[in-house]
C-alpha cells in the first residue's frame, strides 16, 4: 500500500473525554508535500489536494459496515504514524464525507494511560493525518496532484500537519472546556474564509 500522511484539521474531545472528533481531509486545499518513493528510495516534492468527495465511496461504506472495513477490521487511530500496538489509542466511529472534507470521529481506549493520551492530543500532536491508497488514479492539473478516490489506511494524530488548516479547535474533557491551540483564531479566520468563498 503506497502511503501518503496527510495534513487535516479541526478536532476536537466531547465531553465524555473519549470520543475525539475532525476532519480528517480537507478537500481543495493545495499542499506541499515531501515523500519517499519506495521505488527509487529518494525524496520527492510536489504539490497535492485532495478534490472534493473523494473520500465519500469509503464514507458510504463504512457506514453500511457498521464502522469497519469489508475485511471486520476498523480504521485505527494511532499517535504519530508508527502503527505498533502501544501507538493504536482509539479507533472510527464515524465516517462523514461533506463539501469541505471528510470528517472522522473516533473512540479512545479505556487505557491507563487516557489521561496523558488526552495531554499528548491537546498540547503536542493537534493535527490529524492520514496514510491512504489512491483507488482512482490522481489527476494531474498545473503541475498539482488532485487525488480522486482514495482509501484511509489509518488516521494518525500528529505534531506538524501539513495542510495550513491544521489545529484542534477544543479539548473537551469531563471536568472542563478550553481552547487548546494558540494558533485558534488563524484556524477560525481560515475556515471563516473557505466558507465565505
Amino acid at each position: 500500500m503506497k502511503s501518503t500522511f496527510i495534513r487535516s484539521a479541526d478536532f476536537e474531545l466531547r465531553d465524555d473525554g473519549r470520543t475525539l472528533t475532525g476532519r480528517i481531509v480537507p478537500y481543495n486545499e493545495v499542499a506541499n508535500v515531501v515523500e519517499m518513493d519506495t521505488e527509487s528510495n529518494t525524496l520527492v516534492r510536489y504539490q497535492e489536494t485532495f478534490l472534493p468527495h473523494s473520500l465519500a465511496a469509503m464514507a458510504q461504506g463504512f457506514a453500511s459496515r457498521g464502522g469497519k472495513f469489508a475485511n471486520g477490521q476498523f480504521i485505527p487511530l494511532l499517535i504519530d504514524h508508527n502503527d505498533n500496538f502501544d501507538n493504536m489509542v482509539g479507533h472510527a466511529t464515524e465516517l462523514r464525507d461533506e463539501d469541505d472534507g471528510a470528517y472522522a470521529s473516533f473512540r479512545l481506549y479505556d487505557d491507563a494511560r487516557i489521561t496523558k493520551i488526552r495531554s499528548v492530543l491537546s498540547e503536542s500532536h493537534t493535527g490529524l493525518s492520514i496514510s491512504f491508497r489512491d483507488v482512482r488514479t490522481p489527476k494531474i492539473v498545473n503541475d498539482i496532484v488532485q487525488r480522486v478516490q482514495v482509501f484511509v489506511a489509518h488516521v494518525a494524530a500528529t505534531p506538524s500537519p501539513a495542510y495550513q488548516s491544521a489545529g484542534i479547535l477544543t479539548l473537551r474533557s469531563n471536568e472542563e472546556c478550553e481552547p487548546v491551540t494558540p494558533l485558534l483564531n488563524g484556524v477560525k479566520e481560515w475556515l471563516a474564509s473557505q466558507r465565505n468563498g
